[in-house]
């Protein structure tokens, strides 16, 4: 199995929330840099958090390779204590009109799903909880190659987890983890 482990690509350093999208470097970056490190590269399976901002990342690789993105809340952005007053979790008819813009994959059933994650407030124990039941079904997949798309955190978190290496990913780098 070989996952690659992406951070998304360029985003405004000042949002973080849900809809936040890449920026004009970020959006040029994904169609061109991220999709052609993964053109040649035989995918399974594309997963992304439900933000904007990771979806627009792999959109290409996903529409190009017919591979629709299945979609896990356990991918969210763990937003940090400063910013969380300054924002209001969307509600699922909002999430759900962005995914409808996207090649999004309607038959998987994540591991976390939207009822999961109600607020950006997280305990560390519910975060590490999500990722690490993300990193458990990843290890059932077998023979796979699998593009993961998400945030900081989360990408910190799976190369941990599965790797044993701390690792932080900058916007728009991946992280190549070989677990035959």
């Amino acid at each position: 199995m070989v996952l690659y482990i992406l951070r998304h690509e360029r985003r405004n350093l000042d949002q973080v929330g849900f809809f936040t999208p890449l920026t004009s470097i970020g959006k040029h970056n994904a169609n061109i840099k991220v999709y052609s490190k993964f053109e040649d590269i035989e995918l399974d399976a594309i997963y992304s958090s439900p933000y904007k901002r990771t979806l627009e990342t792999v959109e290409k690789i996903s529409r190009t390779k017919d591979i629709p993105v299945r979609i896990d809340w356990a991918l969210s952005e763990k937003v940090g204590a400063d910013k969380i007053n300054q924002l209001t979790w969307p509600d699922y008819s909002e999430q759900e009109k962005l995914h409808e813009l996207f090649h999004v994959d309607k038959d998987y059933t994540p591991t976390a799903d939207k009822d999961y994650i109600t607020s950006y407030k997280e305990s560390l124990d519910t975060y590490l909880t999500r990722v690490d039941t993300f990193c458990q079904y990843l290890e059932t997949q077998k023979d796979k190659h699998i593009l993961i798309v998400s945030h900081q955190s989360i990408t910190d978190r799976i190369i941990q987890k599965l790797a044993n290496v701390e690792y932080q990913l900058e916007m728009g780098e991946c992280y190549e983890i070989n677990l035959d």
